[in-house]
């Protein structure tokens, strides 16, 4: 589209009109003002990790950015303080397994301890520490009961063995906490504290063969009274009866005979507590009576040995 050309009188106008003139620098007060707006040391702090990728940002097989998303578009990157982007993503940052062993998770006690999983490999949880006392009678060997309490220095516990034989447990504690103050060997009663913590709870055991303690000591809070019967005879009964949990390894006979008389289990459980493997547990008294497969790892077998009665 052609534009019209002006009449003569408006070409004259436009020929005496004055050029137009450049406009004047800006004053150098407002020249200043743009790096007294920005602050000089703090860019260089914020948004150098940003605007500089680390070795870490990408994986080796992926130097081009972050991968695209299953529907074949990229992720939004994500804006920094400084205004810049940073390409962070889930996974791409790495720990030393130096760090890794610093970091521990302390479950909680009254959550329960994992005793194994049960043949549809569902984790089988024992409720070894509560706010209450709580009584535990282990039909087994001194490799059972040493299993639980291994498992059960990660939450804290401190413990207390009162023991007929105590080189079985000499030098147990200090080799598995590597402190001397965790485990404790006495060849009498035990005598107070009787109650422990959230964060501390205490476990007193009594290792007395095939009976449990002569009287009922007193428990107070966050603590358990774990008796063991290396053998179920007669004098073992009313140990099994007082406890609220009963876990066993495998029996003969007789003891299947008396356990089951005691717990009041069905002719089908009896038949079971005959038939486990070294490697399983029975634990009774915690709703369904549950048949476990300890899955003892590696470590567990440094430190406790592989399984026996």
């Amino acid at each position: 589209m052609s534009h019209p050309m002006p009449y003569p009188e408006e070409r004259a106008v436009q020929e005496q009109a004055p050029a137009p003139q450049p406009a004047p620098p800006p004053p150098a007060v407002a020249r200043a003002a743009v790096p007294i707006a920005r602050t000089p040391v703090a860019p260089a702090v914020t948004s150098a990790p940003l605007a500089t990728p680390s070795p870490l940002t990408h994986p080796p097989d992926q130097p081009g950015g972050p991968p695209p998303g299953p529907d074949g578009d990229r992720p939004r990157d994500r804006t920094g303080p400084s205004g810049q982007t940073s390409r962070l993503r889930i996974g791409w940052h790495t720990v030393p397994r130096s760090g890794l062993r610093r970091v521990t998770a302390l479950p909680s006690p009254s959550a329960g301890l994992l005793l194994g999983r049960d043949q549809q490999q569902v984790p089988v949880p024992l409720r070894l520490f509560a706010p209450e006392p709580v009584r535990v009678a282990l039909i087994g060997g001194v490799w059972a009961a040493q299993l639980l309490i291994f498992r059960a220095f990660s939450v804290g516990v401190r413990v207390v063995v009162v023991t007929t034989e105590p080189r079985a447990w000499t030098g147990f504690g200090e080799r598995a906490t590597g402190q001397q103050n965790r485990l404790t060997v006495v060849a009498g009663e035990a005598g107070g504290p009787y109650g422990g913590t959230a964060q501390t709870p205490l476990l007193t055991v009594y290792d007395l063969g095939v009976s449990g303690p002569m009287t009922s000591p007193p428990l107070g809070p966050w603590h358990t009274q774990l008796t063991i019967l290396r053998q179920l005879d007669r004098p073992g009964v009313a140990a099994v009866q007082e406890a609220g949990l009963v876990v066993l390894q495998r029996l003969g006979g007789d003891e299947a005979a008396l356990a089951s008389a005691a717990l009041r289990l069905r002719p089908q459980s009896g038949q079971l507590l005959q038939s486990m493997n070294d490697d399983m547990m029975a634990l009774i008294g915690d709703g369904d009576d549950r048949y476990v497969f300890l899955h003892q790892t590696g470590v567990e077998q440094q430190y406790v040995g592989p399984p026996r009665r």
